[in-house]
């Protein structure tokens, strides 16, 4: 994509007439509170676009400023290059919600956006600002918006606090994939952003309702513990907080919530597992389910989305997708030395019977031959 770029002058130039018709829209709100009080959104768009064609007059941007109808953004533009997005509030404060991320509706060739503000209440207040020096955080209604502050202090825009530019991001080839990293790095532990998807996702929708575990069909019980042993390999580790992460991407992805997760994994206590003849004794019942849907845990962990991995595992680097099954073994055998002190080779020796010799990563080959276990 080739955009062309504008000299400071011409942009000074720009906002000399948007300060020009900053007083007219003044002067018009000074001759009648109450009328412009009572404005609606489009009435407001209207009032802006004629401040603005009147201080157009005996410039360059005479004849070039249009009014856009339909949900299109910016709301005006000027000389097929700049853009007025209008905003209003019928509060005491200068803060509203800003237009997608994503910027599908953007109208093509426009590069240049500010933000034409009205407070709309007794007196009436108006102000305009560079669009991206006035965005400071994201928040989520059907997709993820941005929100306007006009008076946010330079420095503290989202932009700054993710370390990139308005321009880069809207740029990018996938703009909420972006956010998505940002995000799950400010994220506390347990906490999922409901409507955070992956970069392999697209396609996924969300539940538009809350459902309890226990009313879940058991096909789908399964599977969602199968995900559980996918995605998140320290539930099979010791510590209290181990299923808080998969409780929230339950939550957040699925609608799914469940007061007794643990159970879930827990329930029926100890068993007996044999492997190849082998007998193993008192084993906690998650191994049960690990040996019985193991190739489908498998392939939903070659599935995985590698951001996904870097997050949701705590790793330092980003994997290749040839190395999650590989990492996975590994943080399997990681955690259950926990629960299992003294029977890593039990452990090494269920994934040995999963994977077989051919599909077996190089760290469960390595494992199986320290052990002198067989496949």
């Amino acid at each position: 994509m080739i955009i062309s770029r504008k000299t400071d002058a011409e942009c000074a130039t720009f906002e000399s007439l948007l300060n020009n018709g900053l007083s007219v829209i003044r002067s018009e709100a000074a001759k009648s509170d109450k009328r412009f009080c009572g404005l609606s959104s489009s009435d407001f768009e209207k009032e802006v676009y004629g401040s603005l064609v009147i201080s157009a007059k005996n410039t360059e941007f005479e004849g070039t400023i249009q009014l856009i109808t339909g949900h299109r953004f910016p709301d005006i533009v000027a000389k097929k290059y700049f853009g007025v997005e209008v905003k209003l509030t019928k509060q005491d404060h200068w803060r509203s919600t800003g237009n997608s991320v994503l910027e599908t509706t953007r109208i093509e060739d426009v590069e240049k956006i500010y933000l034409f503000f009205g407070k709309l209440n007794t007196p009436p207040e108006f102000k305009f600002r560079k669009y991206e020096e006035c965005l400071y955080d994201i928040a989520v209604t059907h997709s993820p918006r941005y929100l306007i502050d006009m008076e946010l202090n330079i420095g503290d825009t989202i932009f700054d606090k993710m370390g990139t530019g308005y321009d880069v991001l809207r740029n990018s080839d996938n703009p909420i994939k972006e956010v998505v990293r940002y995000f799950r790095k400010i994220a506390r532990k347990g906490e999922e952003p409901w409507w955070m998807g992956s970069e392999d996702d697209a396609e996924a929708t969300l539940s538009p309702t809350v459902t309890l575990w226990s009313n879940l069909p058991e096909d789908k019980q399964n599977l969602f513990r199968n995900e559980a042993m996918a995605r998140f390999p320290e539930i099979f580790g010791r510590n209290q907080t181990k299923y808080q992460n998969f409780a929230a991407w339950l939550a957040a992805r699925h609608g799914v919530v469940d007061s007794s997760l643990r159970d879930r994994f827990t329930a029926g206590g100890q068993q007996s597992i044999e492997i190849n003849g082998n007998v193993y004794r008192k084993i906690p019942k998650i191994f049960y389910y690990l040996q019985n849907n193991a190739k489908e845990i498998i392939a939903l962990v070659s599935k995985l989305a590698v951001d996904e991995v870097h997050h949701y595992w705590g790793l330092s680097v980003y994997l290749k997708k040839d190395e999650l099954v590989d990492k996975w073994v590994q943080l399997i055998i990681y955690y259950s030395r926990d629960i299992l002190p003294k029977a890593e080779k039990f452990i090494v020796h269920l994934l040995g019977d999963a994977f077989g010799e051919r599909g077996s990563p190089p760290s469960l080959k390595e494992a199986m031959d320290k052990y002198g276990l067989r496949y």
